[in-house]
């Protein structure tokens, strides 16, 4: 969605665009096994750089901060769910080692569970997130699939006042409506397979989302998701009254101090 409303708008623009991660795909190459010697192409103005799953290790020293950059997170719980799906029966197979690669890891799948493959690439995924770090300054904005996925339009706007861009606004609204698909019943062999967030609700067992909370609860926190224990109790805003109380009694503390000096 993000990539196809990033293409749309390039292309209007005449922006030229350097699709590194969809174009090493289809030849059949892991992007992440590239080496920072391929930044020796990139220029900092003039073309947009996209197509990013992750932020891959050729790029973790190569500086940001002048640039402006767009950052879609999603709650790591639902990734997991999406990509045990994706890997196990969507995803498309490319050619070459890559392309071994995904054949085995959808054949690995076979007798896992969803549980079980969230358990396993539960650490990946959380470094995946910590790694994001490397890129977050002024000149970066975050935006949540949560947010923005029943509110395309407005996203596309966003993203426009972000990059200091203009589109008529009949070509904005004819744009983002291409994207606003909600499959009307799931479909695992789908690539939008659901849409609707908080999917991991209903496929994972409590105890996994327990344990995921625990794993990812920094994250969670970070970006602003709901840390529900097995009984539906918010934990994040538990831990935001944590702060508030904690605040507040060394406020009260304070006072008491001045006071018994009088």
């Amino acid at each position: 969605m993000l990539d196809g409303m990033i293409r749309d708008i390039c292309s209007y623009l005449h922006i030229p665009i350097i699709d590194v991660h969809p174009t090493a795909y289809m030849q059949g190459i892991d992007d992440h096994k590239l080496t920072s010697d391929i930044c020796q192409l990139f220029v900092k103005t003039g073309y947009c750089y996209m197509g990013f799953r992750s932020l891959p290790s050729y790029l973790r020293d190569f500086d940001f901060k002048e640039v402006k950059k767009i950052l879609l997170v999603r709650d790591p719980r639902d990734l997991l769910v999406s990509h045990y799906f994706s890997v196990k029966y969507s995803h498309g197979i490319t050619t070459g080692d890559l392309g071994k690669e995904q054949t085995r890891a959808r054949q690995s799948l076979v007798e896992v569970s969803i549980d079980d493959y969230a358990f396993q690439r539960s650490e990946t995924f959380l470094r995946v997130f910590d790694l994001y770090s490397l890129i977050e300054d002024k000149n970066l904005r975050v935006f949540k699939y949560e947010d923005i996925i029943f509110h395309k339009e407005q996203f596309m706007r966003d993203i426009l006042d972000f990059l200091e861009l203009k589109l008529p606004d009949n070509l904005i609204s004819e744009t983002t409506k291409k994207y606003d698909i909600f499959p009307k019943s799931e479909d695992v062999n789908s690539h939008i397979r659901k849409v609707t967030p908080g999917d991991y609700k209903e496929k994972l067992k409590v105890g996994t989302i327990t344990k995921l909370n625990e794993c990812f609860k920094d994250i969670l926190l970070k970006y602003q998701y709901h840390i529900e224990d097995p009984l539906g109790m918010h934990l994040l805003f538990m831990e935001q009254s944590k702060t508030f109380l904690n605040s507040f009694n060394q406020i009260l503390d304070k006072h008491k101090n001045v006071l018994s000096k009088r």
